[in-house]
């Protein structure tokens, strides 16, 4: 049905299609310009590169793309990523995800295994214009290897520490490419109270690509990535006095889910014009169960559960003579994604005395009596449908003038959004000594809540190119960070409405809020950024190299917020406003058998205003924000024949990092070193690689759970030995 669409449509392949059909270089990018003439930073890893440095799932780029931080923690659902000081823990990303041309919709499925992708590019800075929402700080696009590149068939098998292993295959037929992967990790993180490791890992990833010229002017293809996984995860130990305990908790900690992603595009070349079209189905399903106090006491649980299905279409017309002038680029957008998530908060014995006992008991005179329940879990069941919506409408020129080039673009961006939400908690409680028996006590709470907002996100830069080894830009664009619901804090909401319900029911007047946070003010709006920009690019025989400096000013920033006392959830609000002014270079030398790559970051973000009522942030530096990202990497072959060795060393930091709004913990600025090296035969090679070498310390990630502080940590040392196979 859809190619029968596409067809009446006269429109025509995903933005990777230029590539395709000429034979360039892959960018798997929308713009009307190659990657040379883009007027922002960009950095393209081809396959070679993402071999050599292990990169197959989107954290490995951390460093090797300046200003990235992607840390590894929690599990798969917490692609949690920062760039340039824009970034959140939660809810939507910072930067877009494109599958061979399709947007990926949902966050939780941007952490999965690549397998035959041919190349990995980020352009970095808001892509506002003709990427849209969740462009605000950039934009990653893959692009898998394509029929028409040739026969494609071998396989790989890599195993080491941990009984980690990773097996996988590509294989080339007719228009179609079928590639597979297969994972596996025993784990590094153990937890003491139970005994074993805690984050052990399944995962199975399926990509399937068929592509074809139907006629000299149509060509379509389709691309369909699938993911199921298993795991555990949440490798977090307390922190205390200063001191890193191990990590301890009692209650389950996993993840599984199961993900596709379904694209066709097509392309149709007229004799005046150029119409692509894309379109989308995309289902995600994952289950995850946490203890979310992260101790051995039996304090509470959550388990999230989601349904998730999408849908997007893009139409795009553009000049069809690609030597003109003047390149516009006209194109709508629209998509639709509706959420079932299911989100039951469970109290155990420990949560109920302290949380809600002692709360309640603490604010009753004790000649009066007190509160008891004899209940040995307490449930509070949330559920949620959300759907969200978005429209847009944009368009971009590029004109050319001598050695002078200039863009001008603006988009018309519409979102909204409907929470509807449906809670319950039940218990029995029993006031001493003026009731004689348990009584039952339930809270419902319905309703629904509405959200929509307009963006305008335009772009203006020039570029100049005094001669063909050197570029120079400048760049003022505009991105957006969507908005959304905050269904983590409901659980607190159902609990002040239970203990307030259970005193009213008493006759017992509370001197505080009955509610501190309800439904009406869980919303939470847009984040945007402006971003100024100028940069250099060198290109010069094996020498390749760029040098950027921007400044943000960032408004409706989206921070995640506790609210006071020992509360059990956490939200998102709009609570200030930052400025990030930074630095990033770039250099790629490859003479001969030497190759050599560095990737560097220097970023001052900080808080212009962030009052919460307490404390005063204004001047703080921004949290989980690296001010350094450091990446290098070298490497020689030494050939004989047909036959050579190849010697890869390199290394990455992130840092200083701090923690917290207040700016008392920080995490210093650490390198840890990798190592590669492979015997290359023209049909196989076998290779042993390490990470981490030299065991450095450290922590990935901080936050805060019912007053206490959790650190997770790097994981250590890792050795493992692969072969690959080509058929």
């Amino acid at each position: 049905m859809l190619t029968a669409i596409f067809i009446s449509l006269l429109s025509a392949a995903s933005p990777v299609c230029d590539t395709l059909l000429q034979a360039a270089t892959v960018t798997a990018l929308k713009e009307s310009v190659s990657v040379d003439r883009l007027p922002s930073p960009v950095t393209v890893l081809r396959e070679d590169a993402l071999q050599s440095s292990n990169t197959y799932r989107h954290n490995r780029l951390s460093g090797q793309v300046p200003g990235l931080y992607i840390p590894e923690y929690g599990a798969s659902l917490t692609s949690t990523i920062y760039m340039r000081g824009l970034g959140s823990r939660m809810e939507n990303p910072v930067m877009g995800l494109y599958l061979d041309g399709i947007p990926v919709l949902d966050k939780n499925a941007y952490d999965f295994d690549w397998e035959g992708v041919r190349s990995a590019t980020v352009l970095r800075g808001p892509q506002g214009t003709l990427y849209g929402r969740n462009a605000l700080g950039g934009v990653l696009a893959l692009q898998s290897v394509s029929p028409t590149d040739g026969m494609r068939r071998g396989f790989h098998l890599e195993y080491g520490s941990a009984n980690s292993m990773r097996v996988g295959g590509i294989y080339t037929i007719g228009h179609h490419v079928l590639t597979a992967q297969y994972r596996h990790g025993d784990g590094f993180f153990r937890n003491e109270y139970k005994g074993r490791n805690c984050d052990p890992y399944d995962g199975l990833s399926l990509h399937w690509k068929w592509e074809r010229k139907v006629t000299d002017r149509l060509f379509m293809g389709n691309t369909l990535w699938a993911s199921l996984s298993r795991e555990g995860g949440f490798a977090y130990g307390r922190w205390l006095d200063g001191v890193q305990l191990p990590v301890s908790y009692n209650d389950e900690g996993s993840y599984a889910r199961a993900s596709i992603v379904e694209g066709l595009y097509a392309r149709l070349r007229a004799d005046t014009f150029t119409a692509d079209a894309a379109a989308s189905i995309q289902l995600l399903a994952d289950d995850m169960h946490m203890d979310q106090d992260y101790t051995a006491d039996s304090v509470f649980t959550l388990q999230q559960r989601q349904h998730s299905g999408a849908g997007t279409l893009e139409l795009r017309i553009s000049r069809a003579d690609a030597d003109a002038a003047w390149q516009p680029k006209t194109g709508f957008f629209a998509m639709y994604k509706l959420n079932h998530l299911a989100a039951p908060v469970n109290f155990k014995r420990d949560g109920i005395e302290r949380l809600i006992l002692d709360n309640a008991n603490a604010h009753i005179p004790a000649d009066i009596g007190y509160l008891t329940i004899p209940d040995a879990e307490f449930p509070v069941n949330s559920d949620f449908l959300i759907q969200t919506w978005n429209a847009a409408l944009f368009h971009e020129s590029v004109l050319t003038v001598g050695r002078w080039q200039f863009t001008a673009g603006l988009r018309l961006d519409y979102e909204g959004a409907r929470m509807d939400f449906d809670c319950l908690a039940s218990l029995h409680y029993r006031f001493v000594p003026t009731m004689a028996a348990d009584k039952p006590f339930s809270v419902p709470y319905r309703g629904h809540q509405n959200h929509g907002c307009l963006e305008l996100l335009p772009k203006l830069a020039a570029l100049y190119r005094p001669d063909d080894t050197w570029t120079l830009y400048t760049t003022v664009a505009k991105g957006y960070r969507a908005g959304g619901f905050n269904t983590q804090i409901f659980s607190d909401i159902l609990q002040n409405l239970t203990m307030n319900g259970m005193m009213k029911d008493l006759g017992v007047y509370l001197d505080r809020p009955i509610v501190s946070v309800s439904a009406e003010n869980t919303e939470y709006d847009p984040e945007t950024a402006w971003n100024f920009e100028a940069g250099a690019r060198l290109r010069r025989g094996d020498l390749r190299a760029e040098l950027s400096a921007y400044y943000i000013a960032v408004n409706h920033q989206q921070l995640t917020v506790f609210p006071p006392g020992l509360s059990t959830g956490r939200m998102m609000t709009n609570a200030g406003r930052s400025r990030s002014i930074g630095a990033e270079a770039e250099l790629d030398w490859t003479p001969g058998d030497f190759r050599t790559h560095l990737s560097w970051s220097w970023c001052d973000s900080r808080f212009v205003s962030y009052d919460d009522g307490n404390h005063d942030y204004a001047g703080h530096f921004v949290p989980y924000v690296p001010r350094h990202t450091l990446y290098v990497s070298i490497g020689y072959s030494f050939r004989w024949d047909s036959r050579r060795v190849d010697l890869d060393l390199s290394a990455r930091g992130a840092g200083s990092i701090y923690w917290n709004e207040e700016n008392t913990l920080r995490e210093p600025f650490r390198l840890r070193p990798d190592a590669r090296v492979a015997l290359v035969f023209p049909r196989w090679e076998i290779y042993v690689r390490g990470e981490n070498l030299a065991q450095t310390p450290g922590h990935s990630f901080y936050f805060k759970s019912v007053g206490n502080e959790f650190f997770a940590g790097i994981k250590p040392r890792t050795i493992l030995l692969g072969i690959s196979i080509k058929l």
